[in-house]
C-alpha cells in the first residue's frame, strides 16, 4: 500500500524536518549561506577560471540544501575531496585492513597526540577502528601535523600562552581546520577561499565548535575585519577580496593542493602576501605542478623566491594511496582513478621565511 501525506511515516518525516530546521547544524548553514550571498554580491567582478566555474555549478544545490541534507553535510564534501561515504560502508574490509595499516605507519612515524579523528557530526564516515572513525581525509591531516611537527613549526604553535594566527589558502570543507584548532586551540584561523565552500566550511566549523565565534567578510577593510581578532577563532574572507585577508600578524601560512591548481601569478601574489604580512613559516603539500596546468611552474620554485625550502619526509607513500599488503607492499591510488605516474610528486615542504 502507497504511504499518503497523512500516514504515520509521513508525519514522522515532516517532524524530523521541523526539528532539524532548529538544529545548530542548520542555523549554521543559513549563516553562512546569506555571508556568501553578500560576498558573491561584493565579489562579482573578480573572475573565477574555467575549471572552477565547472566545479562550482556541480553544487550549486548546495544554495537550497533541505535540513535533511545539511544533517548529512560530510556526505556532499566529495565536491571538493572526492572522498565519497559509500566507500566506508561495511563490507569494505580489504580497504579497511589498508586503511588500519597506513594509522598505524603514520603512528610510529610522528606524535599520536596529533592525531585528530573525523568528528561523527552532520555525518561524519570512515571505518572505525578503536571507536573512532577514520578515513583517507583523518590521514591527511594526520600527516600534515606530523610535517609541521617534524619542521620545527607546530611545537611554538601548540605551547604558547599568546594567541597565535594562522592562515589556510584553500580551506575546502573545513576538516583540517577543525584539526588544527583542537590541536592549537590558541589560534585565530584565518580561510581564503572562494566564497561558495563556506557553505561548506562554514556550516561545518561551527557545528563541530558550537562556541567558535566566527567572523565572514562583509565588505569591510581589514582594519575593521582583523579588530579584536584575539577574540575570533575563524576568519572567512573570500578569494576576490584578498586586501582584506591583512591580519595585524601571521604566524603560519598554508596550502594543500590548490597552489598546484593555481597559475604562477597567483602563486606569487598568496606567498608574497604572506612574506609581507610576516609570517615566518609557510607550509604546502602540493606537486609542483599539476599535470594539465600549463599556467604555472613550480609550486616550490615560487615559494623559494621568498622563503628557504625544506621538504619533510614522512612516509614514501603519498597521502592519496594506501598500503597494499603483499610480495613488495605495491600501493594503489585511491582518490584518482588516473594512472599517474608522479604521484609520488606530492611534498610535504616548510618554507622559513627570508629576510
Amino acid at each position: 500500500m502507497t504511504e499518503t501525506a497523512g500516514s504515520p511515516a509521513a508525519a514522522n518525516l515532516r517532524s524530523r524536518i521541523e526539528a532539524l530546521e532548529g538544529s545548530p547544524g542548520y542555523q549554521a548553514y543559513r549563516a553562512a549561506r546569506d555571508a556568501v550571498l553578500r560576498m558573491q554580491a561584493a565579489t562579482a567582478d573578480q573572475r573565477v577560471s574555467e575549471y572552477w566555474l565547472e566545479e562550482l555549478a556541480g553544487f550549486e544545490y548546495m544554495f537550497d540544501a533541505s535540513p535533511l541534507l545539511i544533517d548529512k553535510l560530510r556526505h556532499q564534501t566529495y565536491h571538493v575531496t572526492g572522498l565519497k561515504v559509500y566507500d566506508y560502508r561495511t563490507g569494505k574490509d580489504e580497504m579497511a585492513e589498508r586503511l588500519a595499516s597506513k594509522l598505524d605507519m603514520l603512528r610510529q612515524e610522528g606524535d599520536p597526540s596529533l592525531l585528530v579523528p573525523e568528528a561523527r557530526e552532520l555525518g561524519g564516515f570512515g571505518f572505525e577502528i578503536d571507536g573512532e572513525l577514520y578515513n583517507v581525509d583523518t590521514l591527511k591531516f594526520f600527516e600534515v601535523m606530523i610535517a609541521l611537527d617534524h619542521g620545527a613549526v607546530l611545537p611554538a604553535l601548540r605551547e604558547s600562552g599568546q594567541r597565535r594566527l594562522v592562515w589556510e589558502i584553500g580551506a575546502g570543507w573545513g576538516g583540517f581546520a577543525r584539526a588544527f584548532k583542537t590541536i592549537a586551540p590558541n589560534t585565530t584561523y584565518l580561510i581564503v577561499d572562494l566564497p561558495e565552500l563556506f557553505l561548506f566550511s562554514g556550516t561545518y566549523l561551527q557545528t563541530v565548535f558550537p562556541e567558535a565565534r566566527i567572523r565572514y567578510w562583509a565588505g569591510e577593510s581589514a582594519e575593521e575585519l582583523f579588530a579584536g581578532w584575539e577574540e575570533v577563532d575563524f576568519v572567512m574572507v573570500p578569494a576576490g577580496a584578498l586586501e582584506a585577508a591583512r591580519p595585524p600578524r601571521l604566524d603560519l601560512a598554508i596550502n594543500m593542493v590548490s597552489f598546484q591548481e593555481m597559475t604562477s601569478e597567483q602563486v606569487r601574489a598568496y606567498t608574497a602576501q604572506a612574506h609581507a604580512l610576516g609570517a615566518p613559516f609557510l607550509y604546502s603539500l602540493n606537486r609542483d605542478r599539476s599535470l594539465y596546468n600549463s599556467e604555472l611552474t613550480s609550486v616550490r620554485e615560487i615559494i623559494a623566491e621568498r622563503y628557504r625550502i625544506h621538504e619533510i619526509p614522512v612516509l614514501d607513500l603519498p597521502y592519496t594511496k594506501l598500503p597494499k599488503g603483499g610480495p613488495g607492499d605495491t600501493i594503489d591510488r585511491v582518490l584518482s582513478p588516473l594512472r599517474d605516474p608522479k604521484a609520488n610528486e606530492y611534498r610535504h615542504v616548510v618554507g622559513w621565511r627570508r629576510p
